[in-house]
């Protein structure tokens, strides 16, 4: 009778078991989306409005910066390889932010040509037609309208992009964002500067002696720098305060290493992280925030232990 009953809760435990580790594998495939199409055509309208206003015929700079695959996962085009960039595994927009800032130096240390390039209509909107898939990067030059000066941030789109219902929308439309410069006074200078920062590197005797940096004021190269420790891998310069952009890029990054630019106000941070790839290393970033592995370890353990438990209470009724 005792090991009929036993049994039973075997049975009803293996049960209980069975449905938690369905709930893991069930939890860890609810937040997919469907497949990507690659193949689709897109179709993509910018908005470029700031308040009420609308600004008709500026020019717009598109660039295909990435091809996209099935699985949701990026691959650099070639005229961006050498940025050395991961797009995969990206979650935030201060992450989104340097890497756009990263593309913007890249485009002018190499002198990329846009993809494609149209002006705005009276509404504002500019569209790109019959596009193929992949991460695209829209950007517009200062625009001066009514004595005021206006910059829109670079935009960074995918394509197609996850609509509201987890569904990939191939027609997709976004606003850039826009804001007023304030006033400039050209007879006033402004302190500008450049400051290198490295990652990963530590130990490891790989780190060059000294880096190459190239400063452009409106896309025109204005100076060619060596940041160094000897002045401590900054470099300070002096500019009029004439609403200028200014960009700077690291020429020549040193082999094993990727490159990020981020602007903090008055400072622009170029960032060295070690990332070297090995033979057996795909390419791609691990899967970051994956629990159901752990989940599915530890309701293996529960179960073993539980039927280990079943069987020592067996095996001591039977000698009793």
């Amino acid at each position: 009778m005792i090991n009929r009953k036993i049994g039973i809760l075997f049975i009803l435990l293996c049960l209980c078991f069975h449905l938690m580790l369905c709930q893991v594998m069930a939890a860890s495939t609810s937040d997919a989306v469907e497949p990507i199409i690659p193949e689709n055509e897109c179709s993509l309208t910018v908005s470029y409005c700031c308040g009420e206003t609308a600004f008709s015929g500026i020019q717009v700079k598109l660039y295909r910066i990435a091809e996209v695959s099935a699985d949701f996962r990026y691959t650099l085009a070639q005229s961006f390889a050498a940025s050395g960039l991961i797009l995969d595994g990206i979650r935030t927009t201060g992450e989104w932010d340097v890497v756009r800032s990263t593309l913007e130096a890249h485009i002018l240390a190499y002198n990329i040509a846009p993809e494609f390039t149209s002006v705005t209509n009276e509404d504002g909107q500019v569209s790109f037609e019959s596009l193929k898939t992949g991460m695209y990067l829209a950007i517009v030059n200062q625009v001066e309208q009514d004595d005021l000066h206006y910059r829109f941030d670079s935009a960074l789109i995918a394509l197609p992009g996850l609509g509201s219902d987890g569904r990939w929308q191939y027609q997709v439309s976004v606003n850039a964002k826009g804001e007023v410069l304030p006033p400039v006074d050209p007879d006033e200078n402004v302190e500008l500067k450049v400051l290198k920062l490295w990652r990963g590197d530590e130990n490891r005797n790989v780190r060059p002696e000294s880096i190459e940096v190239e400063i452009f004021c409106n896309g025109i190269s204005y100076e060619t720098v060596i940041l160094s420790e000897e002045n401590h891998w900054a470099y300070t310069w002096f500019a009029k305060d004439d609403g200028s952009t200014w960009t700077v890029i690291e020429r020549n990054v040193p082999q094993g290493y990727t490159m990020t630019v981020e602007e903090r106000q008055s400072t622009f941070v170029l960032t060295n992280t070690w990332t070297p790839t090995y033979p057996d290393d795909p390419g791609k970033p691990p899967q970051t925030g994956d629990t159901s592995n752990i989940m599915l370890y530890v309701l293996l353990m529960i179960g073993s232990g539980s039927m280990l438990i079943i069987l020592g209470i067996t095996g001591k009724k039977s000698r009793l």
